[in-house]
C-alpha cells in the first residue's frame, strides 16, 4: 500500500512512499541490508530538480518527521531525472540508493558510499566517486568532462570522459569507450591545482568543490606529450641538431615519446622530477654522454641502459634504487657513477607501501666490470656487502662506500675502496630516526575510525625493515634501542595528543610487542629483539 509523503522529505515534488518489501524486486542497485519496513521514495514520470539532490540518510529528502519511523533508504525515479545542481553524497561508507529508470542528466555528481543505478544514459559535467564502498551502474552511455573514482563503474554503453581511477597520477581520455593509452595526462594537466597533490588527485577535495559549485577541471586539458612539446617546441623543429636538453624541476612522472626523437642528444638533465621508472626506449639515445637523474624516485633502471655505449657520466643520487641491471656492463665508456643517498627520504612514497620497499643491501657487482670507471661514490646507501671481485678498471681513482652498513672489509680484496666501517652502527640506528616517527605511524595508517578496526600490516612491515637494517649490523644495539625509546615516546605523544585516546597507543604498541615473536624468529636470542619487547611493552599498557 502506498501513501503520499509528508512535506518535509517531499520538497514540493510529488513523492510517493513505499516500503522496501513492496519495491525490493524493482530495485537494481546493490542492497544495504534494508529491513522490509524501511521506506523508499518514488517519483513517477520525467522529473526536473532545480536544486541539489542529497543522498545521505536522515538529511534532505530522506529526513524523518518522526525519528521513530522507519528510515528512507532510497529514491526511485520511474522516468528521466534532471538535476540542475549536484547529486551529492558525503558519507563514504554508505548512503541511500538512487535508481533512475530512464536517463539521468546532472550538472555535477559527487558521491561516496551511495549506490547509483541508471537504466539509460548518464550525462554530467564532472563526476567523482570517493572511496570504494559505493557503486555506479549505467545501462546506457556515460558522458562526462571528467570522471574521477576510486573504483571502476559498470557501464554497458560507451564512456566519454577524461578518466582518473585513483591508482596513480595518470588521466586517460576515453572516447566511445576506447581509452587513449598512448597520450596520457597528469592530474595537474586536467584538474585545478587545489585538488592535486604529489601528482595524485585528492577526490575528497574534488567532492567538496563540486558541492560548492566550484570548478574542478581546467578550462583546457594538457597531456604529458603536449606539455613536453610546449617545453621543447622550438627544438622539435630540427631534433638532430639538439645536443643538450634540460628538463630539470618539471614534475615529470614519465618521459614522453617525443624525447626519443632527439637521437643525437649527448647530455640529458632530468634532475628533480618525479620519475619512478624509465622506459626501455632510453636505449635509443645512443649518443648520450651524460645522464643526470639526481633527485627522482627511481626504483630500477631499464635493461636498455646497456645500449648507451658512449655514456661517460651517470648521476643516480637521491633516488630509491635497490638494484642495478647487469646490462649496465655494456656502458663501456662510463667514467663516473654517483649513488649517494639511495634510498632518498621518500622511500615509502616511491614504493607505495612499506611492504613493497626494497633496499640496496648488496653491492652491485656489475660496477666492477666497467673497464674505464674512474669515480664511484656510495654514501648513505645501506650496503651490507662489498664486491667479491676486484674492479676491472685500471683508471679507478676514487671509489667510496661511506655511511653504509658494512661492518668489515678485506684489506687485500678491497684496497681499491675507501670504506667507513666504523660508522655502520650509527648509520643503522639512524634509520630508526628517519622512518619510525609520527609522520609514518599516523593513526589513520592503522585505524579505520568508521569501522573501529585496526590494521597494523604497514607498521609491522616498517618494523621488520628496521630490524633487517639493524641486525646484526648495529650490535650491541645501545644506540638503536635508545632511538626506538625516543621515537616511541614521540609517536605515543602524537597519537594521544589530547590525552583521550590511550587505547590507540596501547593497541599499537601491543601489536608491535606481539609481532616480535614472529619477526624475531630469524634472529634467535638477539639482544635487540629482547630490548624492544621492553620498549614496546612499556607503551602497551
Amino acid at each position: 500500500m502506498k501513501k503520499k509523503a509528508s512535506k518535509s522529505p517531499a520538497r514540493d515534488l510529488p513523492f510517493e512512499i513505499f516500503t522496501w518489501s513492496q519495491v525490493r524486486d524493482e530495485v537494481k542497485a546493490p542492497g544495504n541490508r534494508e529491513d522490509d519496513s524501511d521506506r523508499v521514495l518514488v517519483l513517477t514520470g520525467n522529473v526536473v530538480m532545480p536544486h541539489d539532490l542529497g543522498l545521505d540518510f536522515h538529511q534532505g529528502i530522506f529526513a524523518l518527521d518522526d525519528e521513530d519511523e522507519p528510515p528512507f533508504t532510497g529514491l526511485i525515479v520511474r522516468g528521466d531525472l534532471t538535476v540542475e545542481g549536484c547529486v551529492l553524497n558525503w558519507e563514504n561508507d554508505f548512503g541511500p540508493f538512487l535508481q533512475v529508470h530512464g536517463n539521468l542528466v546532472a550538472k555535477r555528481i559527487a558521491i561516496g558510499g551511495a549506490r547509483l543505478h541508471v537504466s539509460g544514459d548518464l550525462t554530467t559535467e564532472d563526476l567523482v566517486a570517493v572511496y570504494n564502498h559505493g557503486s555506479v551502474s549505467v545501462g546506457g552511455k556515460l558522458k562526462a568532462r571528467t570522471l574521477a573514482s576510486h573504483y571502476s563503474f559498470k557501464v554497458a554503453g560507451a564512456v566519454d570522459a577524461h578518466r582518473y581511477l585513483g591508482q596513480d597520477s595518470k588521466v586517460f581520455a576515453v572516447a566511445g569507450g576506447v581509452e587513449d593509452v598512448k597520450d596520457p595526462y597528469e592530474g595537474k594537466g586536467v584538474f585545478v591545482p587545489s585538488v592535486v597533490r604529489d601528482g595524485r588527485v585528492d577526490l575528497e577535495k574534488v567532492r567538496a568543490r563540486l558541492a560548492a559549485g566550484k570548478p574542478v577541471a581546467r578550462d583546457a586539458f594538457t597531456s604529458i606529450r603536449e606539455a613536453f612539446r610546449q617545453l621543447v617546441a622550438k627544438k622539435l623543429a630540427d631534433p638532430d641538431k639538439v645536443k643538450s636538453l634540460t628538463l630539470e624541476d618539471k614534475a615529470l612522472t614519465s618521459l614522453p615519446e617525443e624525447l626519443f626523437l632527439f637521437r643525437k642528444l649527448e647530455k640529458l638533465n632530468l634532475r628533480r622530477n618525479n620519475l619512478r621508472v624509465l622506459p626501455e626506449e632510453l636505449g635509443q639515445l645512443t649518443e648520450l654522454r651524460e645522464l643526470d637523474l639526481h633527485g627522482n624516485r627511481l626504483l630500477e633502471l631499464p635493461e636498455s641502459i646497456g645500449e648507451l655505449k658512449k655514456l661517460r657520466s651517470l648521476d643516480l643520487s637521491y633516488n630509491c634504487l635497490w638494484r642495478l641491471p647487469e646490462s649496465l656492463a655494456g656502458c663501456v665508456e662510463l667514467r663516473r657513477v654517483n649513488l649517494i643517498n639511495n634510498p632518498h627520504a621518500y622511500v615509502r612514497l616511491a614504493f607505495g607501501s612499506w611492504r613493497k620497499v626494497q633496499l640496496m643491501f648488496d653491492f652491485p657487482e656489475v660496477l666492477t666490470r666497467l673497464p674505464k670507471l674512474e669515480v664511484l661514490t656510495f654514501e648513505g646507501t645501506p650496503l651490507r656487502t662489498l664486491p667479491t671481485r676486484r674492479f676491472d678498471s685500471t683508471t679507478l681513482s676514487k671509489a667510496t662506500v661511506l655511511w653504509s652498513l658494512v661492518t668489515h672489509m678485506d684489506p687485500e680484496l678491497h684496497d681499491q675502496l675507501q670504506v667507513d666501517v666504523e660508522r655502520s652502527r650509527e648509520k643503522a640506528a639512524a634509520h630508526i630516526g628517519y622512518w619510525f616517527k609520527p609522520e609514518n605511524v599516523r593513526l589513520e595508517s592503522f585505524y579505520d575510525a568508521k569501522a573501529d578496526r585496526y590494521d597494523f600490516a604497514e607498521v609491522l612491515a616498517l618494523l621488520a625493515l628496521l630490524l633487517r637494517i639493524n641486525i646484526p649490523t648495529a650490535a650491541p644495539y645501545d644506540a638503536a634501542l635508545e632511538k626506538f625509546r625516543v621515537q616511541s615516546q614521540e609517536i605515543a605523544r602524537h597519537l594521544d595528543w589530547d590525552g583521550d585516546k590511550p587505547r590507540h597507543v596501547h593497541a599499537l604498541f601491543g601489536a608491535l610487542r606481539d609481532a616480535l615473536g614472529t619477526l624475531g624468529e630469524p634472529y634467535p636470542g638477539d639482544a635487540l629483539i629482547a630490548g624492544l619487547r621492553d620498549v614496546f611493552a612499556a607503551r602497551a599498557g
